[in-house]
């Protein structure tokens, strides 16, 4: 008999599609059995204007003193009912009325749910007092026993008492105090003398202890976590939360790793009438880590984030994220930063705001983790004007961008400038039923102070540099709606789009650092921009420094069939190429040029070809190599929110590589495959597993696999990866040496509130490549 062998994830794929998903919700499961408040609610003032209503089989009325009720005894007042075996009621006019239960009783308000043998009820407030209770709070999870239990408006006080969030029958966990303080309205607990047992065997003791018994924040111990590493060792992480005001909270993270030392992690978050943001930071003092050469230095983090609106028309912006060295983020796993990273942002902005125009200054600044010795510019200030006015000429609209910024480097070798920059623009746009034609003039004016670098071997500069450029551009759209459908069921549109774009040429060598081997790059960034929708953009190359000439007409369109049903989108599909009629350049540099007529195809789909299935992809065919350039595509099965499956490739050519980018480092075609499995297997077990492979390389780049299992009051998450990290200090730096750490994890947590989510979602965004939800067309 022929034997298969299926890999752990291909079983995982398997074990997920016939899984059984056919039981309850694990929150309906949870909530079977806990007592609702099913009447109206009353203010703890008006209770003592409510009637009193009592059935029983006997009644002893002595009026107006007392009152003795026997047999099946039912009282109702306002907001709570009781059900006894008999009740003598006493009373001194309108200044006592009080309650006496006598034998077995079964007490409910809307906060909890009793019972017991004899009590006291105080008719004309909420007091009351039970004795050998066996409680449940109403509406959410938590029961437990009580020799006594005093209940006011806010306040329950319990002797020798026990709390567990389990259902009943269920002795996971629970909590044992001398005396037990339930806060109701602040939604916390005060234990005294507090035993802490797991299947009814003591594990912890302490003479005070709080825990929440509701959704609202409260100052503690988080969940922790804990594992192990085969580059940092063992390692254990304790949240520690303050709630400092309603507007205000921090969380204090104290890290331990055997191999490393301690982290500490502080995070402050604020909400106020200035604005919303986060403080973070992270600090190791002395990293023992074995290829970290640098043990002498402190590695640390600093992250602030804030944007606010004040004023009516003011805005305020910061994005700020700095850490030590270059291998930071390759070294910790932050929550600020990714391993993939090439750079952290330092952005800060304070804008004005009004319909027709908007004025603002900002600074940008950029910390690269390259080696390089050229390090990009901050921009210190830089100030943006737009103005804007439709109708201002007849049916042409006007806009005007202005642009004032400084740049600076911290290289000696680099020179300095100052730019000025104008941007005026005239539309005309023409819109019927057939579609539209936009007619649009630009001019692009710049002006650059220039100083040489103060170095001595820095190359000499220009120092006054004026650039003008006009653009003109002319585009066409339209939208048909296909009388003979393809596809019955589904109507198709076509949207053909055709664009000319003309702008001179102007060489730019004289802008930014003479050396050969930067030119071309200027001040700001300038990424090439290579999408399906950047064809139609005006310029190649973002950034302002580097503004091609331009001769071009860009071809492009998009099919679109829609559900007649529901009118949801449901495929879509996009083409594009530009043809040049001049070759398009910046300077007499030959990689900042365009020797060829035409530009790559560029094509991107999108289809959802079942409720459950969306498929995506995009293709990019170099007409000049005469082969595929890129190419990515992605299909997810998600029947729910809980699971998916997705599959994942991505391919560069090494000749595309080498044409647009330079040097290919790994001197090879990007071949990479990849796939992520997130699974509900049922109410109490979720899974994620997931595994990129380099097929070029022929090596793993992350294998990760957790599991989550949940029950009603407690979940325990196992989490296990294997993944590249970057290559050691001191050790072979080549295609063939790679290098990996393999991590193990479990996170353990009690459940108090009402978040009975299966922990899925926090599962796939781990690794260094996390799960990312495929584009959904609707």
């Amino acid at each position: 008999m022929k034997q298969h062998h299926y890999s752990l994830l291909a079983m995982s794929i398997m074990g997920a599609f016939y899984s059984n998903d056919a039981m309850a919700d694990l929150m309906a499961q949870c909530l079977v059995g806990v007592p609702q408040f099913r009447g109206e609610i009353v203010q703890a003032g008006d209770q003592t204007r409510l009637p009193i209503y009592i059935e029983a089989d006997s009644a002893l009325i002595n009026q107006p003193t007392d009152a003795t009720y026997t047999g099946d005894v039912s009282i109702k007042q306002g907001m709570r009912s009781v059900l006894v075996d008999e009740v003598k009621i006493e009373q001194q006019g309108n200044q006592s009325r009080i309650a006496y239960l006598n034998g077995n009783f079964n007490y409910q308000d809307n906060l909890i749910s009793a019972k017991g043998n004899n009590a006291t009820l105080n008719l004309l407030n909420r007091d009351a007092n039970f004795n050998g209770a066996d409680y449940q709070l109403v509406g959410r999870q938590g029961r437990g026993t009580a020799e006594d239990v005093a209940v006011s408006d806010d306040i329950r006080v319990m002797k020798n008492a026990t709390f567990t969030s389990c259902l009943p029958n269920d002795e996971s966990w629970s909590i044992e105090a001398n005396e037990m303080i339930q806060h109701v309205s602040e939604e916390y607990t005060e234990l005294w003398h507090a035993r802490f047992k797991v299947a009814g065997v003591p594990i912890f003791y302490s003479p005070y202890l709080q825990f929440p018994i509701g959704d609202r924040r409260r100052s503690g111990l988080l969940i922790p976590s804990a594992g192990h590493s085969s580059r940092e060792g063992y390692f254990y992480s304790q949240p520690i939360y303050w709630n400092i005001a309603p507007n205000v909270d921090a969380t204090l993270t104290p890290t331990y790793y055997s191999r490393r030392g301690w982290q500490l992690s502080p995070e402050l978050r604020y909400l106020t009438r200035f604005g919303e943001g986060k403080v973070a930071a992270e600090y190791m003092k002395k990293d023992r880590l074995s290829d970290w050469i640098e043990s002498n230095k402190s590695r640390h983090l600093l992250f602030w984030q804030h944007q606010a609106n004040f004023l009516t028309h003011w805005r305020f912006f910061a994005d700020y994220t700095k850490v030590s060295d270059n291998r930071y983020f390759a070294d910790f796993d932050s929550l600020y930063g990714n391993r993939t990273d090439g750079y952290a942002t330092q952005n800060f902005r304070l804008g004005y705001y009004q319909s027709n125009y908007d004025f603002s200054i900002a600074a940008k600044r950029f910390q690269t983790f390259d080696s390089s010795g050229i390090k990009p510019y901050r921009v210190l200030p830089q100030i943006d004007f737009h103005y804007y006015k439709n109708n201002l000429l007849k049916h042409g609209d006007f806009s005007f961008f202005g642009q004032v910024s400084r740049f600076d480097n911290d290289s000696h070798s680099m020179p300095t400038a100052w730019r000025f920059h104008v941007e005026p623009t005239i539309n005309f746009p023409f819109v019927n039923n057939l579609g539209s034609v936009n007619l649009e003039t630009k001019l692009y004016a710049t002006h650059y102070l220039q100083k040489r670098g103060k170095a001595e071997d820095a190359n000499d500069i220009k120092k006054h540099v004026t650039r003008v450029l006009p653009q003109f551009k002319l585009d066409l759209k339209t939208t048909l709606e296909s009388e003979n459908q393809l596809v019955t069921g589904f109507t198709q549109v076509l949207e053909p789009r055709v664009q000319y774009l003309y702008r001179p040429y102007k060489n730019q060598q004289d802008i930014g650092s003479q050396d050969r081997d930067t030119v071309g790059l200027g001040y700001d960034s300038a990424l090439l921009q290579q999408d399906y929708f950047a064809l139609f953009n005006d310029r190649r190359y973002s950034g302002l420094d580097r503004i091609a000439s331009a001769n071009q007409i860009t071809v492009g369109g998009t099919t679109r069939f829609f559900d007649d049903e529901t009118g949801s989108e449901v495929f879509n599909f996009s083409a594009g190429q530009i043809y040049y009629l001049s070759s398009s350049r910046v300077d007499d540099s030959s990689r900042n040029r365009t020797f060829h007529s035409s530009s790559s195809w560029s094509l991107e789909s999108n289809w959802k070809f079942h409720k459950d299935w969306n498929w995506r992809g995009s293709y990019q065919y170099d007409t000049i190599l005469n082969e595929t350039a890129l190419a990515n595509m992605s299909l997810q099965y998600k029947p729910s929110a809980d699971n998916l499956v997705q599959l994942n490739y991505r391919y560069a050519s090494q000749n595309y590589i080498d044409q647009n980018l330079g040097e290919n480092p790994y001197n090879q075609d990007i071949k990479q495959v990849g796939a992520v499995v997130g699974w509900a297997v049922n109410d109490n077990v979720s899974f994620m597993i997931s595994h990129y492979h380099d097929l070029a390389l022929k090596k793993p780049v992350q294998s990760q696999f957790g599991v989550t299992y949940s029950t009603c009051c407690w979940n325990v998450s196992l989490y296990t990866a294997r993944h590249l990290i970057a290559t050691p200090q001191g050790k072979p730096d080549s295609i063939n040496d790679v290098y990996y750490d393999n991590r193990f994890g479990v996170n353990f947590e009690l459940r108090l509130g009402n978040n009975y989510s299966s922990g899925l979602d926090k599962l796939l965004s781990k690794g260094i490549i996390p799960y990312q939800e495929a584009f959904n067309i609707n």
